[in-house]
């Protein structure tokens, strides 16, 4: 009889078992890197939310520091090292920044669809060293190296276009290259579960953006420029941290991803020119019965209006004529002459000149989202505690808007519990944040006038800061968030509530409504400043803030509230009858 040794009797593993042990090891590994990069992506959110809150949300106070009206004496503010200027240059200043910023964000999107995409981390990296160089900038700006004042001002224009342009796309795009990355790790990328993943980003990003706000308390405690510099410094860190997480990063389908963009036609700057002059070459043409004369890329919709007419989408009846831009009228050559347009591109423009009546009515919004943005702070820094609580107000801020724009808030439960009453939802969030802004003009008049009154009647001599705590602030900052956040997730909500829309130009409209609200309306600030001389002089002391405000409240926001009113009958009417 042969004996049977130990070694014979042990088992080998079966096929089947090895590959559970090979696929439990990937999904370590895999869920390793997701983590591993999910946290490069948090340290630039970091570096973002800490430069907005120690830098950007009160940058007003390094043009306009209030020691500037006490000629000789010895300065005692934190802000000691900022810049003086007179008070219409430092609103200048801080403005532009936001309208700069705002335009830039349309150019940055135009240049990554313009080149195929699939260039979101070549963009992310120009982007932080493009924001960490304008803070170092300004910087040495501070620091007063220079003896001319003119070179002082040219190397602040230079540090403010470039931290423009670093604050631009940086909290979008890395927004958009977490969401690639976290799909990439889906399980099944077939069919990625979309919301799962948003889920993901938003936890790992809140987290960044909390802890981002609460280092810069003590980082907002100290003068500008070792600010300034720290700010840099954290975010070239968080570049490095960036750098060096690439191996760990998914590279994507460039062949999927440019078939996708090409079925898709991404939306350019130059796409309604191109339409409108078109349309306007073609006006009499008689429009067609039947969609084969029309230029299609893709299966468009068409439907039939309310006299059975064909038209495309979206249906509005002053449009119908630029339709008549993607007629095929047999050449060749018409669409090298400027005379043929796809129809997605039509559509496209449609939409967009839709929207125009809904945007027209957040000009004002924006010229009172822009006050608060510069005054609010400039008001601060001359009532008590300013060194050590304004950015205490600004964090009140950030949480109002949180309140209103997380999804748990009771108007998103709203539109979760009935998908029907979406669009109902979205315009009580327009109404709300519009009503809002009356309520955060009036409180600001009021406060104003109150700190005006000690100022002139019992503290006209005061050193440093009107013995008025600053508490008296925390109203309208609230508000403000308040209304931001009811508005402006209100609106974009709003603007791409659409299934024909495609996924570029959906990145076009949030695009266009940032530059609406803030950029328009910080150069609508700028003009009313200066157009009303007599009401603003060299410092905040001497100006009459309370008149401004007073006149934002009473013609303002109230008449803009009246022709929301008519503007929201007919475009929900519009909405309701063509869903």
């Amino acid at each position: 009889m042969t004996s049977v040794g130990k070694d014979d009797l042990a088992v080998s593993p079966s096929p089947e078992s090895a590959t559970g042990k090979e696929q439990g090891s990937s999904t370590k590994k895999d869920t390793r890197s997701r983590e591993m990069s999910s946290s490069s992506f948090s340290s630039l959110v970091f570096s973002y939310k800490l430069a907005e809150k120690a830098v950007i949300d009160v940058l007003i106070t390094f043009f306009a520091d209030p020691d500037s009206e006490l000629k000789h004496e010895p300065k005692r503010h934190s802000l000691r090292y900022a810049i003086v200027y007179d008070l219409k240059y430092a609103i200048a200043f801080v403005n532009s920044l936001e309208g700069l910023t705002a335009l830039m964000l349309i150019f940055l999107i135009y240049i990554n669809e313009a080149f195929g995409g699939g260039h979101l981390k070549r963009i992310i990296f120009c982007l932080v060293v493009a924001y960490a160089c304008g803070l170092t900038i300004l910087a040495i700006a501070s620091s007063h190296v220079f003896s001319e004042s003119y070179i002082d001002s040219l190397i602040i224009i230079i540090g403010v276009i470039i931290v423009a342009v670093g604050r631009a796309g940086l909290k979008p795009f890395v927004e958009e290259f977490t969401d690639e990355q976290l799909e990439a790790h889906e399980p099944d990328r077939q069919d990625i579960n979309e919301k799962r993943v948003q889920a993901r980003r938003k936890k790992w990003h809140l987290f960044a953006s909390v802890a981002g706000s609460l280092v810069a308390i003590p980082i907002y405690k100290i003068s500008w420029n070792p600010r300034l510099i720290t700010t840099g410094w954290v975010m070239g860190i968080t570049f490095v941290l960036f750098y060096l997480a690439t191996p760990l990063y998914h590279k994507e389908d460039q062949a999927a991803a440019t078939s996708t963009r090409i079925a898709e036609e991404p939306f350019t700057s130059f796409t309604c020119i191109r339409v409108l002059w078109a349309a306007l070459l073609k006006r009499r043409e008689p429009y067609p019965f039947s969609t084969d004369r029309f230029f299609l890329l893709n299966n468009d919709g068409f439907f039939l209006n309310n006299n059975d007419e064909l038209e495309l989408w979206p249906q509005a009846k002053l449009l119908r004529w630029i339709d008549k831009a993607a007629i095929i009228e047999g050449h060749e050559e018409q669409e090298t002459a400027g005379r043929l347009c796809s129809v997605t591109m039509v559509q496209e423009t449609k939409y967009i000149l839709k929207m125009v009546p809904m945007w027209s009515a957040f000009l004002v919004f924006g010229l009172v989202l822009s006050a608060g943005n510069t005054f609010y702070a400039l008001q601060g820094i001359y009532l008590e505690s300013a060194d050590v609580l304004l950015v205490y107000l600004f964090l009140l801020r950030t949480i109002a808007r949180e309140m209103v724009s997380n999804d748990l808030s009771p108007l998103c439960l709203l539109s979760k519990w009935f998908p029907e009453a979406k669009l109902k939802r979205n315009m009580m969030r327009i109404w709300g944040g519009m009503m809002i802004s009356i309520l955060c003009s009036a409180v600001a008049w009021w406060v104003e006038v109150r700190r005006l009154d000690i100022f002139e009647n019992e503290y006209r001599d005061w050193m440093y800061s009107i013995p008025m705590s600053i508490w008296w602030l925390a109203p309208q900052f609230f508000l403000l968030g308040l209304m931001e956040g009811l508005a402006m997730d209100g609106l974009e909500e709003f603007t791409i509530d659409d299934d024909h829309l495609s996924r570029s130009m959906k990145k076009f409209l949030q695009a266009i409504n940032d530059f609406v609200v803030y950029g328009i309306g910080s150069a609508l600030n700028i003009l009313c400043i200066n157009s009303n001389m007599k009401l603003f002089l060299d410092t905040l002391n001497e100006s009459r803030l309370d008149l401004y405000y007073k006149y934002l409240t009473i013609y303002g926001t109230t008449l803009n509230c009246v022709y929301l009113l008519f503007i929201s009958i007919v475009i929900y009417r519009d909405r309701m009858q063509h869903k």
